[in-house]
């Protein structure tokens, strides 16, 4: 096309026709400038669907990492409570001074265990590489910003909270009045049960890993409600971003 403007240019300007051939020159102007117009358009557009293909990705990948984590909880709950049952138990043969049963070696040999649940996520750390501005719903980029920041944040607190307890206060009472049997990682029997059984220390120990369970069991299932609502606002802006390809 431009070749041929600058054939008619030529031969205007050959016939000294000055009126025409300007005209054919803005035109051909005209024509360079949409052509590079078109050019930045493309190019901006194919930039745009770069920049939604990687948020895609990245969204479906964050919200596999809370998936994950979500089913890490449900598992720590299941076993916490389990643990808090024996520890029932363990009161129980307490109060009502019952006589030794090996139905309790399980109940001792879980008192040095808790779960731990692992909080999964890379994804999230990948986020922050890229620039948490990659996401376009402000309302959504903010809840994973808060997921991770805060809500799981606390999780990783109240682990740690758990970890001193066992390492400061379960495993060195433990230590002194337990040992294990090759029956199980979780069993063990007591040193001495009647001396064990009525020690004030050792109700102490029980009821102290008996709260800080229960608010963590408790933390886990609001940040577990949580977990579900991002998890779902996600696959709402992922099936809305296919919908609109």
């Amino acid at each position: 096309m431009i070749k041929f403007f600058r054939k008619i240019r030529y031969e205007l300007m050959q016939k000294n026709k000055t009126g025409k051939y300007l005209k054919y020159a803005i035109g051909e102007i005209i024509l360079v400038v949409i052509g590079i117009l078109i050019a930045l358009q493309i190019n901006n557009w194919n930039g745009y669907r770069k920049e939604r293909a990687k948020e895609t990705k990245i969204l479906k990948n964050i919200r596999f990492d809370l998936q994950q984590t979500l089913a890490e909880l449900e598992s720590a709950i299941v076993f916490n409570k389990s643990t808090l049952s024996e520890i029932k138990k363990i009161e129980n043969y307490s109060k009502n001074i019952l006589p030794y049963s090996e139905e309790l070696d399980y109940s001792f040999g879980l008192l040095p265990h808790f779960y731990v649940s692992l909080i999964t996520s890379s994804s999230y750390k990948s986020l922050q590489t890229v620039g948490v501005g990659i996401i376009k719903n402000n309302s959504l980029e903010d809840q994973i910003i808060n997921m991770y920041d805060v809500t799981l944040a606390d999780i990783l607190d109240y682990n740690k909270d758990e970890e001193r307890l066992q390492s400061l206060t379960v495993m060195p009472f433990f230590s002194k009045n337990f040992r294990y049997t090759d029956n199980s990682v979780y069993s063990a029997k007591p040193n001495d049960y009647n001396k064990l059984i009525g020690n004030e220390e050792f109700l102490n120990v029980l009821s102290i890993i008996k709260r800080t369970r229960t608010k963590g069991i408790d933390r886990y299932k609001i940040v577990m409600v949580l977990l579900k609502e991002v998890i779902e606002k996600i696959k709402i802006e992922l099936d809305s971003s296919t919908e609109n390809k």
